[in-house]
């Protein structure tokens, strides 16, 4: 197994973050080279318990359907747990004004808790709910990051699945996105969240060779994370995490001083990693 000086590291995911053009996918394109906004499509990831799931919704009345569905297990006595994973104009523009605080409601209403679980989404939040049936109130908190107590489940090693990074224009809304999946290019990367502190970071390239390096990691206590070793260096929000799951975003710029929006998805690695 080789290892590599942090510069060749930065270099690969320096390289990730352009995005060259053969390795390019635009997400939400009308074919113009502009984002048709009226794009009501979403994937939603969500738990309901112990359980998690990933689902596609192409229109609102599939969105609408879905809050029901959540609804009616909170009222049953499950918390639940939903995150757009799905860069849309709505959740970034939003997401880069919000309060990074949590935001939380509590009501009798049922069409007042939806309403406020659809505003939540549009602002690119993590929304958790619960129901006391003791005295009929809806609970909800909605988060910017949800990492506030979430160093225990971090700790572990973690495959990058995917980068996807939105371009943003000058008026907010959102130009196009772009998809990057290490294994379309015959590679892999995973990375280790030691509980000392350290981050491990392998790349496996495509000709089958093995690189490796660390840097430290750390979580803030407003849950934002860092390291050296994440792409296009900055803090960024955990959006979502769970024992399976975890997508990371931030907002950053390129070498043209474009305004970016980064979203990376990892899958929790359950075989242990060697290192030298």
């Amino acid at each position: 197994m080789k290892r590599i000086c942090r510069i060749t590291v930065m270099l690969v995911l320096s390289a990730l973050c352009q995005m060259s053009c053969s390795k390019q996918e635009n997400l939400n394109n009308n074919g113009n080279g502009d984002v048709n906004n009226n794009n009501k499509e979403r994937v939603i990831v969500y738990t309901v318990g112990q359980s998690e799931s990933q689902r596609a919704l192409a229109t609102e009345a599939e969105w609408d359907a879905l809050l029901d569905q959540l609804c009616d297990q909170a009222q049953n006595g499950i918390e639940v747990t939903f995150y757009n994973m799905s860069p849309t104009t709505c959740h970034i523009g939003k997401s880069t004004n919000s309060p990074k605080s949590p935001v939380s409601i509590s009501t009798t209403s049922r069409d007042e808790i939806k309403a406020w679980m659809k505003e939540m989404e549009e602002q690119g939040r993590t929304v958790r709910v619960t129901y006391d049936s003791a005295t009929g109130t809806w609970n909800g908190v909605a988060y910017t990051t949800m990492a506030y107590t979430a160093t225990a489940i971090i700790i572990g090693n973690w495959h990058f699945n995917s980068l996807i990074v939105s371009h943003i224009g000058s008026n907010g809304d959102l130009q196009d996105s772009e998809l990057y999946v290490p294994e379309e290019d015959g590679g892999s990367m995973y990375y280790n969240f030691c509980d000392n502190g350290n981050m491990v970071l392998t790349f496996n390239a495509m000709d089958g060779t093995t690189a490796v390096d660390s840097a430290s990691w750390t979580l803030t206590d407003e849950g934002r994370l860092f390291s050296e070793l994440l792409p296009n260096g900055g803090y960024w929000d955990v959006n979502w995490i769970t024992p399976s799951t975890m997508i990371i975003s931030r907002i950053g710029l390129n070498d043209e001083n474009d305004n970016l929006y980064y979203q990376m998805q990892f899958d929790r690695q359950r075989k242990k990693l060697s290192h030298p």
